[in-house]
């Protein structure tokens, strides 16, 4: 075992320095300054945040995906589903739990929406694997505009279909329309020949449903709270954090790290695929932003909405505290991961009851570390 050695202390002495300096420097050369928390308001409000769980398998990736919304009334939609072991996996699970998120956010009838993350990581979020060449090849096996307007009414008329579901509890299957027979027909009916990417057309369907999701949730007044971040909205071109000059600044203002708030106005500086052009709240969408720290001495929260953040909705939002954090958003977390725990015992159910010829196809690799 390592044992703590002076030039270990003294260049982590050092590090520190650096980063305090610059702080200093940074936070005496802007204007911001914190406000302070106006009297809570009582309103009606709703969290909402997700989880998943993955087996990895040797002939498929078995995956479940929950969502919950906790406000006047406990929403949930649970997923489970495959894919292929090869085509993006990490990235298309978390797609496809932020779609549920959304689909979820998007059907609260509460006055205010909290969603954990950030509304601009959400709306530039485009999947790094649909590159140029991806589209490039799509758009010469398939009348890609074509598919994706029809694509858009049809998922019109699925988000009615999740909507009932949601509100009478039964919201307990594969809610992505590419794993329908709909998707299937579609793919083969829209090719310009005889060949097609059945696998790149899904992974960009599965963007679609996501945007659609994203979009239909910004006619909510939703306001997305992130909990880690490491943004540069006041620290242009520098190696320090928003988060340790606002606290500096803080200290410097009040002798302490008191609760208060600063606005601030985001910037979005990453385009859009052309097809997100279909999706008019999204595209029209304007950011506005704050932090927050709703408790002395407490963390330091981004908050993101397409309205501008004014005291009625930080007063608001300070009625829902507790320990510096906000209740709804912690019953939604708690309440994901439960039903996470509950999906994942009857995956392992679904997996013990199939038949013994597939057991080739089970096979996990991670198996005797377990």
């Amino acid at each position: 075992m390592w044992r703590l050695s002076d030039e270990l202390l003294r260049e982590f002495e050092r590090t520190l320095e650096e980063s305090y300096s610059n702080v200093v420097n940074i936070a005496r050369s802007i204007k911001h300054r914190w406000r302070d928390l106006p009297e809570p308001e009582i309103c009606s409000v709703c969290g909402v945040d997700g989880s998943r769980g993955v087996e990895r398998l040797s002939g498929l990736v078995f995956y479940i995906v929950s969502a919950a919304s906790v406000g006047e009334d406990i929403r949930e939609m649970h997923e489970v589903t495959t894919l292929k072991p090869h085509m993006h996996i990490e990235e298309r699970i978390r797609l496809h739990m932020h779609t549920s998120e959304y689909r979820l956010g998007s059907l609260a009838e509460e006055e205010i929406v909290l969603m954990d993350g950030t509304l601009r990581g959400a709306i530039i979020r485009p999947p790094t694997y649909l590159d140029r060449n991806v589209y490039s090849t799509l758009s010469n096996l398939y009348d890609l505009e074509g598919i994706i307007d029809d694509y858009i009414t049809v998922l019109d008329r699925w988000h009615s279909e999740i909507t009932e579901d949601v509100v009478n509890g039964i919201a307990r299957k594969n809610y992505l329309l590419t794993r329908t027979e709909y998707f299937d027909r579609i793919e083969k009916g829209c090719r310009k020949g005889g060949e097609g990417d059945k696998d790149n057309l899904m992974i960009l369907m599965e963007y679609v449903e996501y945007l659609h999701a994203l979009n239909k949730l910004l006619d909510r007044n939703v306001i997305f709270v992130a909990k880690s971040f490491y943004t540069n909205e006041f620290t242009a071109n520098s190696s320090i954090t928003d988060s340790a000059v606002l606290d500096y600044i803080a200290r410097e203002q009040f002798g302490e790290e008191k609760a208060g708030f600063i606005q601030f106005k985001p910037e979005l500086k990453k385009s859009l695929p052309w097809y997100a052009k279909k999706f008019k709240k999204l595209i029209k969408a304007e950011i506005f932003g704050a932090f927050v720290r709703f408790a002395d001495g407490g963390n330091i929260y981004m908050l993101e909405s397409t309205k501008p953040i004014e005291d009625g909705t930080i007063a608001r939002l300070c009625s829902l505290e507790a320990d510096g954090y906000l209740i709804p958003l912690i019953h939604a977390h708690k309440h994901a991961e439960i039903k996470r725990r509950e999906l994942k015992t009857i995956m392992n159910a679904m997996l013990a009851a199939t038949d013994s010829k597939y057991s080739f196809l089970l096979k996990k690799g991670r198996e005797p570390l377990e």
